[in-house]
């Protein structure tokens, strides 16, 4: 049974590294960042960590997939880039649903905020605006998150 899950997790992470690193490429992506949450393990067990699932083994595929594409790829410790503001570098508030507010007046996700930091890290720029990309990695394919589900029930809508 271990094995079998095994093998899942790991074409759900070829499956998810391949469609990273195809976004990328399409966006003329030239570096990859990749923060890595270290000490997740010792986090308090139930505080919603993630230390179930082998992240390091995701970053080497992602990182494999990149390299072969021409990307280099590098990681960025990311400890505490969600508390600090990206384009200020000032303390900031966390609000509800994962906002966190600047006293100097911006609100942001706090994960975006914390992807900014992870680039300035890296020696990048901040950029004024940023799009998110979701997609959700399945066993033989990848969906974007945005995308409507289909019904594919045979019967016909009541009403």
């Amino acid at each position: 049974m271990y094995e079998k899950r095994r093998r899942h997790r790991d074409q759900l992470f070829a499956n998810a590294a391949a469609h990273l690193v195809k976004v990328c490429e399409e966006l003329g992506v030239g570096v990859l960042l990749l923060g890595y949450p270290r000490g997740v393990a010792q986090d308090k067990p139930g505080k919603g960590n993630s230390n179930v699932w082998s992240y390091r083994r995701l970053e080497r595929r992602i990182a494999v997939a990149a390299e072969n594409h021409g990307i280099p790829a590098f990681e960025i410790p990311e400890d505490g880039t969600s508390k600090v503001c990206a384009r200020h570098g000032c303390e900031v508030q966390r609000g509800p649903r994962g906002l966190i507010r600047c006293p100097y007046g911006h609100t942001m996700h706090a994960d975006i905020n914390a992807a900014m930091n992870i680039l300035k890290r890296g020696g990048g720029r901040v950029p004024t605006r940023v799009k998110v990309f979701s997609f959700i990695p399945t066993a033989s394919k990848v969906i974007a998150a945005n995308e409507k589900k289909k019904n594919h029930n045979p019967a016909p809508k009541a009403g």
